[in-house]
């Protein structure tokens, strides 16, 4: 540990903060973000990492207690009900693990790097070390697959099974909501219908949403932290306006076109290339949803971010309803590839740069 502390001013502004942990939290408990986010108990990713970050402020010179503190919660937390744990419960556990120790080391290594860079650093070497596993382990191909469907099914059928519950409870209401829209069948088989198509999209996403959830949790306990603790661990999160990162990523986004575009381009060996297929819809669900904050962080710098807050979160609780979802999620999805076409834009033009006025 340092002998002496690099003490800052706390972060200010809780409003902001406040909003997006409970987005973190509560939006994956909606049965339509469930069937697709791989991880419905947010805390089980916050909480390591900022255990990590209290320890990191320790190091830094800062309160023991806190780190003590923070890392006892998250241990007692992460191994509660230890008897009714699944295979999927083991296995993000162990995620969330890996990836606060790997997040720890890099901060460790070098304290200077922005926590983008460092995130996305620890997202990489948790996703390898789980590669390691998996193969040292042997397991069956198709096994986390499996294991991921059979778990997104079970949260559908539990919806599924409520609302069937309610429908009974209240024939008349059902009733009316079936006339409304006829010939469209029950309403419960249709969202039983929907939320087995999303459920298929998480399947196929599910190392991309699991990676973009990761990065979530490390940008939320690093402000978390830096909130409440006194000692400097490294650079402050930036403004959305500010957000930018590596050109050299777009290489990941051209990458998952070419490995989907490639059975068109030789189709006398589209089978082989289709077991590739997955691989190529993971980078390019990671690295458009990563444009997509860039375009975003650009369209925050000419409009004001609340009212910016404001649109996203009003799409993404229309996407998120089941009564509007078929309207409102291919809008959602149209103004991600939007904002995300914007921020790959923005690799070559800097839009920023062009929109500040002249000296």
């Amino acid at each position: 540990m340092t002998d002496v502390a690099q003490t800052t001013p706390r972060a200010r502004g809780w409003a902001g903060l406040l909003l997006a942990l409970a987005a973190f939290l509560l939006v994956p408990a909606i049965p339509v973000a469930g069937a697709l986010l791989p991880v419905t108990d947010g805390y089980l990713l916050l909480l390591p990492a900022f255990a990590v970050c209290t320890l990191l402020g320790w190091w830094a010179g800062g309160r023991g207690s806190l780190a003590f503190f923070w890392i006892a919660i998250t241990a007692y937390t992460l191994t509660q009900g230890r008897g009714a744990w699944g295979s999927y419960d083991v296995l993000l556990r162990a995620w969330a693990i890996i990836l606060a120790g790997a997040f720890g080391v890099l901060a460790l290594v070098d304290a200077r790097r922005p926590l983008f860079a460092r995130a996305l650093s620890a997202t990489g070497m948790a996703l390898v070390a789980a590669l390691g596993i998996t193969t040292l382990l042997r397991a069956p191909s198709g096994t986390v697959e499996g294991l991921v469907g059979r778990q997104l099914q079970a949260r559908n059928a539990a919806t599924v099974t409520q609302l069937r519950s309610l429908a009974d409870e209240q024939p008349e209401t059902f009733a009316r909501l079936t006339r409304s829209y006829p010939g469209a069948g029950s309403p419960v088989d249709a969202v039983s219908d929907a939320l087995g198509v999303v459920a298929r999209a998480g399947v196929v996403a599910f190392p991309a949403l699991l990676a973009l959830q990761s990065l979530a949790a490390l940008a939320l306990a690093w402000a978390l932290y830096h909130r409440i603790g006194r000692a400097r661990i490294g650079p402050p999160l930036g403004a959305l306006r500010d957000f930018r990162f590596n050109d050299q990523l777009v290489w990941g986004l051209i990458v998952g076109l070419t490995v989907l575009l490639l059975p068109t381009v030789a189709p006398g060996r589209a089978v082989a290339f289709r077991m590739l297929r997955t691989f190529g819809i993971n980078l390019i669900v990671f690295f458009l949803s990563l444009y997509a904050l860039r375009g975003l962080g650009v369209i925050s710098s000419v409009l004001p971010q609340r009212t910016l807050g404001i649109i996203v979160a009003i799409a993404v609780l229309l996407a998120l309803v089941p009564a509007t979802t078929g309207i409102a999620l291919p809008g959602l999805l149209s103004l991600v590839t939007g904002a995300g076409l914007l921020g790959l834009a923005d690799t070559w033009f800097d839009w920023r740069r062009l929109a500040r006025p002249l000296p």
